[in-house]
């Protein structure tokens, strides 16, 4: 499960083997990589989304936007230094006018504003109307509302008949305490934010340290006990 976009899914996955299921954008796309197709799409309406972003503006002046069409992601000019030109588009002046459809994600920062302060006018704002979530101390996302990894991990677990107390989870930030919770057996990383160590019923090692490894080895040894 993953904040990222299918397109960035597709290329972990296939480096890393994994498969087949991809929950991506924070629960808002489920996609199959055996057979290139996708399973379920949560968007935010058209009109809501430039709503939103409007609505935004207003609040927090000098914010910066991009937004995600499942395998689109399309930045305003500055909100990449260095972008990632293989998973990106070229930069707009303003994502109202390609917002054409409704859209999977939108994505915001702010050059001067904390982080904590972003993340609470923007949740003030807006969090009636879509669901909040945080990968990063870089930006802020939004997706739609009742959308999160919790959801997406259920309706993976629902296909592949797998009940909710044999599901497991490992994360690291805001977007993964949904996901922490719902999940029976879940670990942070030693590295990870306090909501997601509160979250989390076990600690495993930083994510620069195997800790994923780490935490599958201790599923696997509870299990076999």
């Amino acid at each position: 499960s993953t904040a990222r976009s299918i397109k960035s899914a597709k290329q972990i996955a296939k480096l890393a083997g994994l498969g087949p299921l991809a929950i991506c954008q924070n629960g808002a796309a489920i996609y199959d990589l055996e057979v290139d197709r996708l399973i379920a799409h949560s968007p935010i309406e058209q009109d809501l989304a430039g709503s939103i972003i409007t609505k935004l503006r207003g609040e927090i002046p000098g914010i910066i936007f991009a937004i995600e069409k499942l395998e689109r992601f399309i930045p305003e000019n500055d909100f990449f230094a260095n972008p990632i030109l293989e998973l990106t588009e070229d930069p707009v002046n303003d994502v109202l006018a390609v917002i054409d459809q409704p859209i999977t994600k939108i994505i915001c920062k702010h050059p001067t504003l904390p982080y904590e302060k972003l993340y609470e006018v923007a949740t003030r704002a807006c969090g009636h109307l879509v669901t909040t979530s945080s990968a990063s101390k870089d930006w802020v996302d939004f997706q739609a509302l009742g959308t999160s990894k919790a959801s997406g991990l259920a309706h993976v677990s629902k296909i592949l008949g797998i009940d909710q107390s044999e599901s497991a989870a490992i994360g690291d930030q805001s977007n993964d305490v949904p996901m922490l919770i719902w999940a029976n057996y879940s670990a942070a990383t030693a590295n990870a934010n306090d909501e997601a160590k509160r979250a989390a019923n076990w600690m495993a090692p930083a994510n620069t340290e195997n800790g994923v490894a780490a935490f599958i080895h201790h599923l696997i040894e509870k299990f076999n006990s």
